[in-house]
């Protein structure tokens, strides 16, 4: 099995990502539940925060991304831009 910790401890990994593993997962978890939400067309409210909250995230992570350099936040706000595009897309047809 080959050693795993020469990748982590390499400079590769620090410009792919510039958040600790611990924050992807919290915020990546916060916005599949906010992407349910935004996705309710029967609670207005949950609708509205859902979105929001993929809209901030989003842009959290994309300025997080650009100012670093980091291909891998940039792509997580990218997606989740994305996701509060089609939420609002299919709440709204």
């Amino acid at each position: 099995m080959p050693d795993c910790t020469a990748f982590i401890e390499s400079s590769l990994l620090g410009a792919l990502v510039a958040l600790k593993p611990m924050s992807y997962v919290i915020r990546l978890g916060f916005a599949v539940l906010a992407f349910g939400a935004a996705m309710n067309v029967d609670k207005t409210v949950a609708r509205v925060i859902g979105f929001v909250w993929l809209l901030l995230t989003g842009a959290g992570l994309l300025l997080v991304g650009i100012q670093n350099g980091t291909i891998v936040d940039i792509v997580l706000g990218v997606a989740a831009l994305g996701a509060a595009g089609y939420s609002w897309w299919y709440t709204r047809s």
